[in-house]
Formats: structure tokens, C-alpha cells, sequence
């Protein structure tokens, strides 16, 4: 009796040690993965309870004994987050606007930032910080051609001497020539039809960044805290180029009898003459019996005599060869100057553009060709060029040389019809020092003096003053003096018109 109660106790010895193994396993994971075979694992994912709850089959311990759970790190995790501070709202975009007002394709164009907002914002005024994306309509061609200033032109960083602070309600208004951007071959972009998409200031982050914009910005608050988002650029509405003015044909259009003005040689418009002038109710209300008194009592009342006597001695009296000198048509006609179409003329072109890093660096071609039908004689160099430069700082005329009589023989060329004679030349040389002393676009004229006529060496050389058909536009990147001359400063903005107002109400 007594070995069966021993091995009944210890059975049940063996069965609790079994069962306080099994729940230790249970509480470590791992160790129960480690210990369990194939099949075993292969039933976990789908079977396996989550680490620290028992699974809902498995047995308790003897004696009803439960094991206590871990305890979960959840509401410490949620009272920490509970501590942290709320982030502030996001700021509202910056209430800054950009205009880009382009009447006509050549220029020039208008640049306007408007402060639309509450605040003051704080703007850099600067032209130069354009950029331009320019759709043009032609479908064998169709491109989009993008415009901006170079890189030795556009300011590097913000540019400090053009900050500007605007007022609620100001404005910052600069009137420019739209070649600054569009120069070169990107000229030709610039007409009619074509679509513009402007950005002022400075690219945006990349989508793909969550960092804050940096500086720096084309619109920021002056404020501390910032009243509103800063803005590392600013778009424009998009606009359509409008064609050129109608030339002088077509506005012939718009005369009551669709005939062109009258003009006089030098280009002026002739002034009518009385008798046009006159309203035909005057001459209507003339009274008929002057018209009928006048004339008929004058002619009747002359002796018959002197009608043989005066016009036919006159015309007797006159010699014969007044008769052949005297124009067609009439004592009272001018004769136009007989023009031959085949002597030998001079035409000047210039490069249609030219880009210099410095003064120092300006380089103009002039070609001048023979565009008549034969040939001529003729002396060019490049001290007969001159100059007229159009620029920031005002109007300068670059003199040529007077003519000297001392040109050698071999200086003067034979030019066949349609040759020519390409002359380059620095213009720091031939143009004063502080013609150039700005940075920014000129336009320089040319004009050929051939002014040695070679009658010392028994030569008769063509001489005439040309002038070019077309500027050359000159883009300077780098001068002594800065693009700007005077500080920006803030205007009223513009209201817009009453006709305006009442087309968008409508």
C-alpha cells in the first residue's frame, strides 16, 4: 500500500514539474521557438498567441495556479506623447503679387510686385531676377524657349542694395527691355501669339524635400513672429504676346477713302491744299454771277489786239532751247533726278547682337558691301567708324576719324557687285572711357565714313557716309558702375480703371 501512495505522489510530482516547464517555455518566446521541431513551427504563425497571453487552449496549472502576465509599456509610451507640446498652425502664403504688363512684343515691359496683404513684407527690387518661359505658335518650330539674365549679370544671393519694404498697399513698379532676358538667338521668341510664364526670385524646394524653404526669399514678412510664410519665389500670370502695330498700308484701312496719307519726300505728311480744304458748301454758296462777271467781263473787255499782240510775241520771243530744257509737263512741275539703279553703293550691316563679359572685351563687326552692279574703288578702315551708343547712362557718339590724304595705293580695294569688307573693332579704343562704365543693354549704331577720295595718287575712289540698316544690341555683364543707379523705391499701387471694374462685374 505504501509503494502504491509513492508512486502516486510521485507521479503527480513529475506531472506539476512538466506542466511549471511548460509555462516557462510559454513566456519566452524564443526559447519555445528554439525548443519546438518543423511541424511545431510551421503551425505558429497561424496558431501562436501573442507573447505574454497563454494560448486559449492550453491547460492551467494544477491546482487552478495562474501566471502572471508582463506588464505592457503602452500607457507610459501614450502619457509621454500626452507631454508634448501642440505644433503651431501653418503660416499663410506670403500675400505678395507679380504683374508682368508687355503692351507689345519689342518692349518695352513693365515689372510689378504689389503688397496685398495687412503686413509689411520685405521684396528685393531687382529686374534681373526674372525668369521667362516663353511658348511660341509656330508648329514646324514650336518650342519653349527659356529666358533669364546670366550668370555675371543676375545677383548670386539677395541683393542687399535693392531691398525694398513695401507698405500694405504699395507697389514696386520697373520698366525694362524684355532683349535683357531674351538675348541672341532667343530674341526671335518674342512675337506675337507667343504664351509667357514668368517666376520672379528663386526656385522652390524639390517636392520630394519636407526641409523649410531657406533663404534666399522673393517675399518675407517683416514681422517677429512672421506674419506670414516666406517665399522663395513668386509667379506670374500667364500672358499672351500681342501682334505689332498695323504699318502704314494697313492703316490706310481706316481712311474714309482707304487711300494712303499723302507724304512729302523728307517723310513729313503734306498739308492740304486750300481748295481741298475748302467745304463744298462754300463753293456752293458762291454766287454765280461773280463766277459769270468776273471772268467773261475781263476776257471780253480786252482789245482784240493785244490778244494777237502779247501771247503770240511771247511765244516767238521765246528761244527754242528753253523749250527743250523745260521739264515734261509743264513750267510748274518738278522733274524727278534721273537715279542709276546699277552704279556702285555701299551697304553697312552690323552683328545683330553681341555678348561682353567686361568694357574691355566689347568687339563690334561691320561688313560693308558693294550692292550695286559694278564695280568700285574704295577705302575702308577702321578709324572711318563711328559710333552711336544708346545706353543706361544716356546717348554717347563715338567720332570717327577726319579724312588725312596720306592712304598708300595698296590700301584701296576693288570691289566686285555683291563683295564685301568685314572691319572689326574694340570699341574701348574709338569711344570714351565712361561710355560703357555701366552694366546692362546698349545699342550701338555704326556709320562708314569713306572719306578718301585718292585724288593724290590719280585714283578715283567712291566716297559716302553709310549707316547701318540695324543696331547692334550689346549685352554688358560686368562694368565698373552697378546695374542700378538709384535705390528702389515703393509707389501707390495702381487702382485699376472704371471700364475694368465694370467688365469684371460683370
Amino acid at each position: 500500500m505504501r509503494i502504491r501512495l509513492v508512486r502516486i505522489a510521485s507521479l503527480f510530482t513529475s506531472t506539476a514539474s512538466i506542466a511549471a516547464a511548460a509555462l516557462g517555455l510559454a513566456s519566452r518566446p524564443a526559447l519555445a521557438q528554439e525548443g519546438s521541431g518543423p511541424a511545431q513551427q510551421a503551425e505558429e504563425p497561424s496558431s501562436a498567441a501573442p507573447p505574454g497571453k497563454p494560448k486559449a487552449g492550453a491547460a492551467s496549472p494544477p491546482g487552478g495556479a495562474s501566471v502572471a502576465a508582463p506588464k505592457s509599456s503602452a500607457p507610459a509610451s501614450r502619457a509621454g506623447a500626452k507631454k508634448k507640446a501642440p505644433e503651431p498652425p501653418p503660416l499663410a502664403p506670403a500675400p505678395a503679387r507679380v504683374w508682368l504688363i508687355a503692351p507689345s512684343p519689342q518692349g518695352p515691359w513693365t515689372l510689378r510686385i504689389d503688397n496685398q496683404g495687412e503686413r509689411p513684407m520685405r521684396i528685393p527690387a531687382d529686374v534681373r531676377l526674372l525668369r521667362l518661359e516663353v511658348d511660341t505658335l509656330n508648329k514646324r518650330t514650336k518650342k519653349t524657349v527659356r529666358c533669364a539674365a546670366p550668370a555675371g549679370l543676375k545677383p548670386s544671393g539677395f541683393p542687399e542694395r535693392r531691398a525694398l519694404l513695401l507698405a500694405p498697399g504699395q507697389s514696386y513698379m520697373e520698366h525694362f527691355d524684355p532683349r535683357l532676358l531674351c538675348f541672341g538667338k532667343d530674341e526671335a521668341a518674342l512675337a506675337g501669339g507667343s504664351v509667357v510664364r514668368t517666376w520672379y526670385g528663386w526656385g522652390p524646394p524639390p517636392k520630394w524635400s519636407r526641409k523649410a524653404p531657406a533663404p534666399p526669399f522673393a517675399a518675407e514678412s517683416t514681422d517677429a513672429p512672421p506674419a506670414f510664410a516666406p517665399a522663395p519665389g513668386l509667379a506670374a500670370p500667364t500672358i499672351v504676346l500681342s501682334y505689332d502695330l498695323p504699318s502704314k498700308k494697313e492703316a490706310a484701312g481706316d481712311q474714309p477713302d482707304g487711300a494712303e496719307p499723302p507724304q512729302r519726300s523728307g517723310g513729313e505728311q503734306a498739308q492740304p491744299s486750300a481748295a481741298a480744304a475748302q467745304p463744298s458748301g462754300d463753293k456752293a454758296a458762291q454766287p454765280q454771277g461773280d463766277k459769270q462777271a468776273q471772268p467773261s467781263g475781263d476776257k471780253a473787255a480786252q482789245p482784240q489786239g493785244d490778244k494777237a499782240a502779247q501771247p503770240s510775241g511771247d511765244k516767238a520771243a521765246q528761244p527754242q532751247g528753253d523749250k527743250a530744257a523745260q521739264p515734261p509737263g509743264g513750267a510748274g512741275s518738278s522733274a524727278e533726278p534721273i537715279v542709276d539703279a546699277n552704279a556702285p553703293r555701299l551697304e553697312l550691316k552690323s552683328e545683330p547682337w553681341s555678348d561682353a563679359a567686361s568694357p574691355r572685351s566689347i568687339v563690334v563687326r561691320v561688313s560693308a558691301r558693294n550692292a550695286g552692279k559694278r564695280p568700285m574703288t574704295v577705302a575702308i578702315r577702321p578709324r572711318m567708324l563711328e559710333f552711336h551708343v544708346a545706353g543706361p547712362n544716356g546717348t554717347t557718339v563715338c567720332e570717327a576719324s577726319p579724312p588725312t590724304g596720306a592712304i598708300p595705293r595698296d590700301l584701296y580695294r576693288t570691289l566686285k557687285p555683291g563683295a564685301s569688307a568685314d572691319v572689326s573693332l574694340l570699341l574701348r579704343e574709338v569711344c570714351p572711357a565712361d561710355t560703357f562704365a555701366r552694366e546692362g543693354l546698349y545699342e550701338v549704331t555704326a556709320t562708314l565714313h569713306a572719306n578718301e577720295p585718292g585724288t593724290g595718287l590719280g585714283i578715283d575712289a567712291y566716297t559716302a557716309t553709310v549707316a547701318a540698316d540695324t543696331p547692334t544690341l550689346l549685352r554688358v555683364k560686368s562694368a565698373p558702375e552697378p546695374f542700378y543707379a538709384a535705390a528702389p523705391r515703393a509707389v501707390p499701387t495702381p487702382k485699376p480703371e472704371p471700364a475694368a471694374q465694370d467688365a469684371d462685374a460683370d
